[in-house]
């Protein structure tokens, strides 16, 4: 290990013990991660201006510093699943009635489709104002069809499966691999298998009640463990975020977003419509967005710098539950299949940006009314099952592109800037899910007011 390696291990060391003051001091928790957010930028900046001739000190440095950062993004990834699974059955089994149960998951469904619909229509209405052209954007990166082989090839991946096949993946053939993260759909897969052994749970209530009180039991350890051990790793949410942020402002190739700066710009401008979307939705049903913003920062916050919605998941679950006054069985659901049904950022606006992109190329209007209803039909749709992860939305664009016959290759050329759209892309998608519950919460008269009102929660006082 070089000196220089060590006193940066040493700084990140010393910022660390800072936030943990801060936290000592019972500082709120959404001000201690913007500012490790704020510092981690700082800090990132830092090291690419002083070792801008030895990246080797960079890359070196990053490896310690991804001890922090990726460490509590495998904590939360490892929480995502015995989460899902013991929150949506534990949810279920407390339901009163079936038809709650129905109105909840089409609520859940219907608000999350119409969501991505708009988010669409947004996208494809921002990339044109700001008159984003393919054939524009070639002239800057290079030739279109350089990597474009590779993605074609991951293309038949999708389309090689029947959407009736992607349907039957849902459910798991092995329940426990799922569990593991494995198969076509495994968050999805979780989710169906709770749901079942739920419902199923729910069947045993009055035929017997003895066997049902014994499995109410077992499962309600299981969910207190499981969100003991959540209230642990959203302590260390700051100090994952200082380091996230630093490792991003240290190796991002700022050239590349320099470059594409026209498309990186209209798609955060498309980003902040979305928010005001969803701000006037909250309106609609009854809700401060001011109070809505400020209590989800923190969660926001988390979702931009990771990148990952699965990951999130916890956050939001706790967020929604214990700081807005969602029930559990709502928070849990919508958070849930959120996940990988309805991303407004990753399955909405970038596909419908990219294809507003190519369009032109191809002599195609992409406002003419008829095009422009398939492709927001086609990216609802197709929005269903995309993995929560980053990659999601390379995944979508690619499926709505094969369902148009358009090239894929423009997909290939805007992984430049990749990184810093798919933290605002993230954020969105994990915003969607919040919004979604709130929703439902209301349709569902499954949401307390007061709670969600109050200026200090039963969340940030445990963290």
């Amino acid at each position: 290990m070089s000196l220089y390696v060590l006193i940066n291990i040493i700084i990140l060391l010393i910022l660390i013990t800072v936030l943990y003051i801060m936290q000592k001091k019972h500082i709120d928790f959404t001000f201690r991660v913007l500012g490790a957010l704020i510092i981690g930028l700082a800090l990132g900046f830092l090291l690419r201006n002083l070792y801008s001739n030895n990246t080797e000190v960079i890359d070196k440095t990053i490896i310690w510093y991804n001890i922090v950062g990726n460490g509590y993004v495998r904590l939360l990834q490892m929480l995502v699943m015995p989460l899902i699974f013991v929150s949506i059955t534990m949810a279920l089994i407390n339901i009163k009635g079936e038809s709650n149960l129905k109105k909840m998951t089409l609520s859940i469904i219907a608000v999350l489709m119409i969501t991505t619909a708009i988010s669409a229509l947004v996208g494809i209405l921002v990339a044109k104002g700001f008159g984003l052209d393919a054939s524009k954007l070639q002239s800057l990166v290079g030739d279109i069809s350089q990597g474009a082989s590779n993605y074609e090839g991951r293309l038949e991946s999708f389309t090689s499966k029947p959407v009736p096949q992607q349907l039957l993946e849902i459910i798991p053939t092995n329940p426990f691999s799922a569990l593991a993260g494995f198969g076509g759909s495994p968050t999805l897969s979780v989710v169906f298998f709770s749901a079942l052994i739920g419902v199923s749970a729910l069947g045993l209530k009055k035929k017997k009640p003895d066997i049902f009180d014994f499995f109410f039991k077992i499962m309600q350890t299981l969910h207190d463990i499981i969100m003991k051990i959540v209230a642990f790793v959203m302590k260390l949410t700051p100090y994952g975020v200082l380091a996230l942020m630093a490792r991003f402002m240290a190796q991002s190739d700022l050239k590349a977003f320099a470059q594409l700066g026209q498309f990186l710009i209209a798609s955060y401008i498309a980003i902040i419509i979305m928010l005001l979307v969803h701000a006037v939705i909250l309106i609609i049903f009854g809700y401060n967005p001011i109070k809505y913003y400020s209590k989800a920062f923190s969660t926001l916050a988390f979702a931009f710098t990771s990148r990952t919605s699965a990951g999130t998941l916890p956050l939001t679950v706790s967020t929604l539950k214990d700081s807005m006054g969602i029930s559990e069985g709502v928070s849990n659901l919508s958070a849930s299949l959120s996940v990988t049904i309805g991303q407004n950022g990753c399955a909405g606006i970038y596909p419908a940006m990219v294809i507003a992109m190519i369009a032109p190329t191809l002599g195609i209007n992409v406002l003419e009314p008829a095009f422009l209803i398939k492709v927001i039909i086609i990216i609802a749709i197709g929005s269903f099952g995309i993995a929560g992860v980053g990659g999601g939305a390379t995944n979508a664009a690619l499926i709505t592109l094969s369902a148009l016959n358009f090239p894929v290759g423009l997909v290939a050329v805007l992984l430049g800037i990749e990184p810093i759209i798919d933290m605002g892309r993230t954020m969105l998608n994990v915003n969607d899910g919040m919004i979604t519950a709130a929703v439902t919460g209301k349709v569902c008269k499954e949401v307390d007011m007061e709670k969600f009102n109050s200026k200090y929660t039963a969340n940030n006082e445990n963290i």
